[in-house]
């Protein structure tokens, strides 16, 4: 599978104006601003990730779109992701009157691991490009990107998992709650079903499948 280095602008204003709406629709049905902007980007992510393992089980979704869909399509979600990160970030601190230091001093573990998943989104995003990928090679590039990315995952995971699922009044009747959890579910389903076909294909014909990279 080739690396996604290219950033197009129509991908950009795609995700772009997408994730805005989405934020509009949970503010319009009652979300607080600061829920939304915590939102948009863990869904950003949960597509980031989906992308891969969806190629590799259903191999025929590269023909709905054109070039190498839909994993062109991994640069600007990721992004994206690294933006709505940084804004749900200042929300936080604008809740807490800006006491930056005050905060970083007394958070939590898992918000001190959110803090460092939204640092690590915004290097992966910086180096999510062409030029980033020619200078460190396209086997660095892509072990430096995939790592970062999975790291990312889990610490917004267990962040998540500690706002909806550890506070008083659980089961949560709340539906974003239960959605962060199906997508969760989903990600970890989808890299063990693709997983488990990679090397079913292998033990069958001593070959990874073509355009595994």
């Amino acid at each position: 599978m080739s690396a996604d280095t290219n950033n197009e602008l129509t991908h950009h204003l795609a995700v772009g104006i997408g994730s805005v709406g989405v934020a509009v629709l949970l503010w319009v049905v009652g979300y607080h601003e600061q829920r939304v902007v915590g939102a948009i980007p863990w869904f950003l992510l949960v597509l980031v990730l989906a992308i891969g393992p969806a190629v590799k089980l259903w191999p025929g979704i590269r023909r709905r779109g054109s070039g190498n869909f839909p994993v062109s399509w991994r640069s600007e979600l990721g992004i994206w992701f690294a933006i709505w990160s940084v804004v749900h970030l200042l929300f936080v601190f604008h809740a807490r009157d800006w006491d930056v230091i005050g905060y970083l001093a007394g958070m939590s573990p898992w918000a001190f691991g959110s803090f460092v998943a939204v640092i690590m989104a915004v290097v992966l995003a910086a180096t999510s490009n062409n030029r980033a990928y020619d200078y460190m090679g396209a086997k660095a590039w892509k072990w430096h990107q995939t790592a970062g990315t999975y790291a990312i995952f889990w610490l917004l995971a267990v962040h998540i998992y500690d706002r909806a699922y550890l506070r008083p009044g659980f089961p949560s009747e709340d539906p974003l709650h239960w959605l962060y959890l199906l997508t969760l579910g989903l990600v970890v389903v989808l890299q063990i079903a693709a997983f488990v076909k990679v090397v079913s294909h292998y033990r069958k014909t001593g070959e990874y499948p073509a355009g595994l990279g």
